[in-house]
């Protein structure tokens, strides 16, 4: 049903688009075609050095100085000064990217590969960045944009979270960082669904990657090509499409019956295990 869904296109180079985790990887894609497009470009990130080289790169690209600000949105009182920080210094922002986000790839116990074992409090840092936080900064700006249609008529508002496509196949070996993503999705629809009912003006979008070339938990070199997967997913979002999926990911959001779906987990997992022990072999 939600391929049938599109909203109005916003008008890109009239907008200022406030992306989280955009200093590197899919969140910096996004950035360079937002940038490309002549919008407005603020990113955040904790860590400034990478900030800065990655704004050093957008405003080579673009017309319109791009702004960062360090920001770790693990953090309650960071998710509030952010919001703070955009409604006085930058108030026309009108699209919210919940980019940010972090893979733990170690084992949930001990075993023959790894006699490791990550302390609760790590991966409950994956929890508030991948949940926590996308939806508190979901819940702020809702009344930021409803305030901003009582002064214009003319501003689309947006809010894009980015789940991922182990939303729906989840990957075994990163048990939580795919349930993270399922809660993104569900909490996705319902909020298109709520606001579609109550609060009109505001657009509720998900992106849906599968693995791309980023260093998101290390590395994932054998995925799609970071600029490539992120162009794509920007025609779709300038067409208005409410829930973009890539490739696998596509296929995995479409799946209708239990039985696929149950296919494509034992599958993907059984092709990520077969991948892993020939890199293991290989190094």
């Amino acid at each position: 049903m939600v391929d049938e869904c599109y909203s109005t296109p916003f008008d890109i180079s009239c907008s200022t688009v406030l992306i989280t985790g955009g200093s590197s990887g899919i969140g910096l894609g996004l950035a360079r075609c937002f940038v490309q497009a002549d919008a407005s470009v603020i990113i955040t990130g904790r860590r400034e050095q990478q900030l800065k080289e990655a704004v050093e790169e957008l405003n080579n690209i673009g017309k319109k100085k791009v702004i960062y600000r360090i920001n770790d949105v693990e953090r309650i009182d960071d998710r509030l000064a952010l919001y703070d920080w955009i409604t006085s210094e930058y108030p026309q922002t009108n699209i919210l990217i919940n980019n940010a986000g972090i893979q733990q790839q170690q084992p949930l116990f001990p075993n023959e590969n790894s006699t490791k074992s990550i302390p609760w409090e790590e991966r409950e840092r994956e929890i508030q960045i991948n949940i926590c936080a996308p939806i508190h900064l979901s819940q702020l700006f809702v009344t930021h944009f409803q305030q901003m249609k009582t002064t214009t008529t003319t501003t689309t508002t947006a809010i894009i979270n980015v789940s991922s496509g182990l939303a729906f196949t989840p990957l075994a070996s990163i048990p939580i960082y795919s349930a993270t993503k399922a809660a993104i999705h569900s909490f996705t629809m319902s909020l298109r669904y709520q606001l579609s009912n109550e609060i009109k003006n505001i657009q509720v979008y998900e992106i849906v990657p599968p693995a791309v070339q980023t260093n998101l938990g290390g590395n994932h070199a054998f995925g799609e090509p970071l600029d490539e997967y992120c162009q794509a997913t920007f025609e779709r979002l300038k067409k208005g499409e409410q829930e973009i999926g890539y490739k696998r990911s596509d296929k995995a959001r479409k799946m209708a019956s239990r039985q696929e779906l149950d296919k494509q987990f034992y599958m993907l997992n059984d092709n990520f295990k077969r991948t892993t022990q020939k890199d293991q072999h290989i190094n």
